[in-house]
């Protein structure tokens, strides 16, 4: 049985497009997947036959402090959710809701890989040759030092095999140029330390060849990865808003991915945006259960 965590007040339009986005999700559930739903006594009721629901009393809003909302609310539906998947009660846990919070709960309550000193987010982008290139970090750390670099490296091959079926990914490091030589000093040291250590690093790749290169793991900062992240959702948005019709567009759109997989914690943690809609929810959900069948290891 694959048992999967959801958070029912995760999200800005939480509760009611978590329930839409697992409407959605269940005819397309795998047979023997159980959700785990992680909700308030108000909605208990709407919880779908032949699954769970763990009543919690509590549940963190956006604003609120991450590392506080830890300690003063042990019973949100995101802590609880969290505890569950460190118990092995659940297999994998998603959530739209405060990323501060998820970030900072993953790291306390299930604790750090073996050689990981931080999580990173990872997120795919479409290639325009009908792949898909995973980058990370894209959010967490905005101020990598170099050698973070031989960490991205190592979490974004092993999701590149077990979510991509790349035996040998090809990584890259991305710049302002192809040469060695271009870049801060933060990432000419990091382009020695994976040409030095790294199996299948290519070198150094320009963000203008990003859609169409054969890369399959992309390294940045998180600071940069970031606006990559955002640059493409706006650049989605703004496309539809011209009117722009074009198969590889459509695969720009977010919510066909739904959330992107939190690596570096000894748990499988999928974390999706804040102003999700329901088709983002449900596949925030189909996610999570294709990251709990993923064989990652979290020794």
């Amino acid at each position: 049985m694959t048992r999967i965590g959801i958070d029912i007040q995760g999200g800005d339009y939480a509760p009611e497009v978590v329930w839409q986005g697992l409407e959605l999700a269940l005819p397309e559930l795998k047979a023997g997947t159980e959700l785990n739903l992680y909700g308030l006594e108000a909605d208990a009721a709407r919880s779908p036959e032949g699954h769970r629901y763990h009543l919690c009393s509590q549940a963190i809003e956006m604003g609120e402090h991450p590392v506080k909302a830890l300690q003063q609310k042990q019973d949100a539906t995101l802590i609880r959710g969290v505890v569950d998947l460190a118990q092995k009660k659940i297999d994998s846990f998603a959530s739209a809701g405060h990323s501060g919070a998820l970030m900072v709960a993953s790291m306390q309550i299930l604790g750090l890989q073996e050689g990981i000193n931080r999580p990173v987010v990872v997120s795919l982008f479409p290639r325009i040759d009908g792949g898909q290139i995973a980058v990370l970090d894209v959010g967490l750390n905005v101020d990598a030092q170099a050698e973070q670099f031989l960490e991205f490296a190592q979490l974004g091959a092993s999701y590149a095999k077990a979510v991509l079926a790349k035996r040998e990914p090809k990584i890259a490091l991305l710049n302002t140029g192809a040469e060695e030589s271009k870049g801060s000093v933060v990432y000419k040291r990091a382009h020695e330390l994976l040409k030095e250590s790294v199996e299948g690093f290519s070198g150094n790749m320009e963000a203008r060849d990003f859609f169409q290169s054969d890369v399959d793991v992309l390294l940045c900062d998180g600071f940069t990865g970031n606006i990559i992240l955002k640059q493409t959702e706006s650049f989605y948005t703004l496309s539809k808003e011209l009117g722009l019709k074009h198969e590889f567009l459509n695969r720009l759109d977010y919510e066909n991915y739904g959330a992107s997989p939190i690596r570096g914690v000894r748990g499988k943690v999928f974390l999706a945006h804040g102003p999700s809609g329901p088709r983002a929810i449900k596949n925030m959900i189909l996610g999570a259960e294709s990251i709990a069948l993923a064989n990652f290891v979290h020794s």
